[in-house]
C-alpha cells in the first residue's frame, strides 16, 4: 500500500534535505522514517493544518520536511544543546526561519504563550515520557486537531516483547505499551495505530 501511495504522491527530497539525511546517518541520529513523514504530509494537506507543535527536534529533519512540503508554522522543542544547534543550523540552511521556530528547552518545563493553540501536536522525543508529553501539551491542541506520536511499535518489539533480552529495553517497551493503551482508552479522542515506519499513533481530539 505504501509503495502505491508513494507512486501517486511522490515526495522528492531537496538537496538540502538530502544533506540533512546524510548528517543524521553520520551522527547516528534517529529520525522519523520517510513513509511516516510522507503520511503526515498527506494528513496535513487533507486537514489543512497550519500550526504544529513538535516535541523533539533532533537535528530538525522532521520539521524541515513538514515545512518544505506544506503551508505550516512549526514550533519545535529540543532539550539537547548539540541537537538544538544543529537544528537551528539546518533550518537556516533550508531557509525556513520564517516557518520554523526552534526552542532550546526541556519540553516538560516549556511554557507556550497563554493563548497558544495548535492544529497538530507531534510527539517524537523520549519515549519513556510519552504520557507526560501528551498530558502536558494536549490542552494546547484545538478541538478537531490531532496528536501524532512516532515510534509506538519500537522496532516491532511492542508486539513481540518475547524477543527482548535487555532489561532496559523491556522497561521502555512496557512504557510505550502503557502509552498506547492509555491513548486508545481516551473517549475524548479517536485514535488509530498505523503499522507504518516504526509505528504511528494518530489521535483526533473530539472535545
Amino acid at each position: 500500500m505504501y509503495d502505491y501511495q508513494n507512486d501517486i504522491y511522490p515526495i522528492e527530497p531537496t538537496p538540502v534535505i538530502k544533506e540533512i539525511l546524510d548528517e543524521a546517518h553520520k551522527l547516528n541520529t534517529p529520525i522519523v522514517q520517510f513513509e511516516s513523514i510522507n503520511l503526515m504530509i498527506k494528513y496535513i494537506k487533507i486537514y489543512k493544518i497550519k500550526r504544529i507543535l513538535e516535541i523533539g527536534s533532533a537535528i530538525g529533519y522532521s520539521a524541515i520536511m513538514l515545512a518544505s512540503y506544506t503551508d505550516v508554522k512549526i514550533i519545535t522543542i529540543e532539550r539537547d544543546e548539540q541537537s538544538f544547534l544543529r537544528a537551528v543550523k539546518n533550518v537556516k540552511k533550508a531557509k525556513l526561519e520564517s516557518k520554523i521556530k526552534v526552542i532550546h528547552s526541556d519540553a516538560l518545563i516549556y511554557e507556550p504563550e497563554e493563548d497558544y493553540k495548535c492544529d497538530l501536536l507531534f510527539i517524537d522525543a523520549a519515549k519513556a515520557s510519552y504520557i507526560r508529553f501528551f498530558d502536558r501539551f494536549s490542552p494546547y491542541v484545538k478541538i478537531g486537531g490531532m496528536i501524532i506520536t512516532d515510534n509506538v511499535l519500537f522496532h516491532g518489539l511492542v508486539e513481540r516483547p518475547d524477543r527482548i533480552k535487555s532489561k532496559r529495553i523491556k522497561q521502555l517497551v512496557r512504557k510505550i505499551t502503557a502509552y498506547n493503551k492509555y491513548i486508545l482508552s481516551l473517549d475524548n479522542y479517536e485514535s488509530y495505530l498505523y503499522h507504518i515506519g516504526d509505528g504511528l499513533l494518530i489521535s483526533y481530539k473530539k472535545r
